[in-house]
């Protein structure tokens, strides 16, 4: 293998950013893979990169290995995202008229690495033939804020990944290695999270200026086109294997989901349209493991193990080298059923064969905790015996979600301890019970305040009371003032029931015989989102907090209810 490091990539624009190129060391030209990052192409064992390069080399392609905009070797300024697509362009256009290429090019990576493959894909360049993008959005918006709440993580995000890096090259005082970031974000953390108003927060003024436009728009609208995917599939001519996981961040397996459907459906060309395959494993946000079978507190067993790097090269395999090894064939959908823990191939996301049922709340007014007198069935709501559950949002106390960092399933009974928290669980299962696809809530509510935040998450409840979620933590948000539009807010009237509907959440799973199935519902993710202050104001722009008392109703008229997936025990795929 051959390695030529900080080979200049013109752009358009006169910039030049910085590429490694790994390649065989025998003479001629080859097919070609592209991956773009902005961790530091110097380190890509770090990013879990290093073993798809090598082996694609030793495979026959030539791998440009590139540090995107204003980010180690290259130069320019880095503004997330917003530079990628005709980055992106060039620099596939560039590796296709290189004396070592073919001109057929691939892409591939994960997260931001994966994003950066539709943005250019969604540019249209003509050297361009397949991308493998891994746990990546299809509405940029979604990336930063979901529900309409704000992805707080993007605070530690910057922190530790892009900072120091930023420091170095502009001379700023502050954590130059991840190192000294990670040991100022564990000293630190707690007061940069819970800083008011968001606006104000200092710490990142000369870091990442574009932070705060991220924050200057709550509202899905025109600022957010440059990464809307699902508004480009018309322009886009390549196959893609969608790929994330049940634990992913959320924009993972909904961009997944979304990309899939909507390339099939709108995609340029009949080869597009065909050539698109959705993965959905089991893991969190990251390179599956050829040896892991444990995500979070859970172990899936030995099906869980995955040859991720293998897959990248086969699925390349099929389109750069015009290889028939089968990757494009059968079914194309293909997901982890946990619980059962086994993969299993389908022909559509959602199945055709899903039953959608209704799993009603139910109580007497004191669904508080898991102690209280919540319960989940099938049954609708039971007249007399439903009054309406309250408890109190203070903001000043979030309910904060252990482990948030970690991602992952982990038992959340701490909780369902609080009095802040509603809990509606299943009588103990007679048999199994499979959940596969989205999962919608429709929750009948009332707030004193104008503006509040409501989310709800599914859980597998064991014998012994572990209670694991299903789904990441941002899945199953909403900000109320935007519970009818994302780019028009409408604010509640006080005290008023209103249907709120929630649906961002997938997840497959099987309920075995004796567990049970539950969901909580409360007002506050903290830190994964940013708190509602309850007041109104503009997002974030008040230090000024006060509590939100909050009402569920289940009665007749107000019929709350979590619509689950059903798919009949017996029942195949293809």
């Amino acid at each position: 293998m051959t390695v030529e490091k900080n080979v200049p990539v013109p752009m358009r624009d006169g910039v030049t950013l910085r590429a490694d190129v790994y390649r065989p060391s025998s003479p001629g030209r080859f097919p070609t893979l592209v991956y773009r990052t902005p961790y530091g192409k110097d380190d890509l064992v770090e990013s879990g990169s290093e073993p798809t390069i090598v082996r694609a080399a030793r495979a026959g392609y030539a791998v440009v290995a590139q540090d995107v905009r204003g980010r180690y070797h290259s130069e320019g300024e880095f503004r997330p995202y917003q530079q990628e697509g005709k980055d992106g362009y060039d620099t596939i256009e560039w590796a296709a008229a290189q004396r070592w290429s073919n001109g057929r090019v691939g892409t591939f990576g994960l997260s931001y690495p994966g994003a950066v493959q539709w943005l250019a894909a969604m540019e249209s360049p003509p050297h361009l033939v397949s991308i493998f993008p891994a746990m990546t959005f299809d509405t940029g918006r979604h990336f930063f804020y979901f529900g309409g709440g704000f992805n707080h993580d993007w605070m530690r995000w910057i922190l530790l990944t892009i900072a120091p890096d930023v420091r170095q090259r502009k001379g700023l005082r502050g954590a130059v290695t991840e190192k000294e970031a990670q040991s100022e974000w564990d000293r630190l953390k707690w007061q940069w999270e819970n800083y008011l108003p968001l606006h104000n927060f200092p710490v990142l003024r000369d870091i990442a200026p574009w932070y705060y436009e991220w924050l200057e728009h709550p509202d899905d609208g025109p600022y957010w086109d440059f990464a809307d995917v699902t508004k480009a599939y018309p322009k886009i001519a390549v196959p893609a294997l969608n790929f994330s996981a049940w634990y992913d961040s959320n924009y993972g397996p909904l961009g997944a989901i979304g990309n899939f459907n909507g390339m099939r459906e709108k995609g340029a060309t009949d080869l597009a349209r065909r050539g698109q395959r959705l993965i959905l494993g089991p893991w969190d946000h990251g390179d599956p493991s050829e040896h892991e079978i444990k995500v979070g507190d859970l172990e899936f067993g030995p099906n869980m193990t995955f040859d991720y790097y293998g897959l990248v090269i086969r699925w390349h395999d099929r389109w750069l080298k015009e290889m028939r090894n089968g990757i494009d064939e059968g079914p194309p959908v293909r997901i982890f059923v946990m619980g059962d823990n086994v993969w299993r191939t389908e022909n559509e996301w959602p199945l055709k064969r899903t039953r959608y049922v209704p799993y009603y709340l139910h109580s007497r007014g004191r669904a508080n905790t898991a102690a209280g007198d919540g319960r989940l069935s099938v049954e609708g709501p039971a007249g007399a015996d439903e009054s309406p559950d309250h408890y109190a949002y203070e903001p000043w106390r979030p309910v904060a979600i252990e482990n948030f960092e970690k991602m992952g399933p982990y038992d959340r009974t701490k909780i369902h301890n609080r009095q802040d928290v509603l809990v509606y669980s299943t009588e103990p299962l007679a048999e199994d019970v499979e959940i596969t696809g989205p999962i919608t809530a429709h929750l009948w509510a009332a707030s004193s305040a104008t503006d509040t935040d409501f989310c709800f998450m599914l859980y597998d409840v064991y014998p012994d009371d572990r209670a694991y979620n299903l789904a990441p933590n941002e899945a199953g948000f909403i900000r109320a003032r935007y519970r009818t539009s994302e780019s028009a807010p409408e604010w509640l009237t006080p005290n008023e029931p209103t249907e709120i509907i929630i649906d961002s959440m997938v997840t497959s799973n099987v309920f075995k015989k004796g567990h049970r199935i539950r969901i909580d519902i409360t007002s506050s993710r903290f830190p994964s989102f940013d708190r509602n202050p309850n007041t109104g104001e503009p997002f974030g722009t008040s230090s000024r907090l006060i509590t939100a008392r909050q009402t569920l109703l289940h009665d007749t008229a107000h019929p709350s209810r979590v619509i689950l997936p059903i798919i009949p025990r017996g029942s195949q795929g293809p």
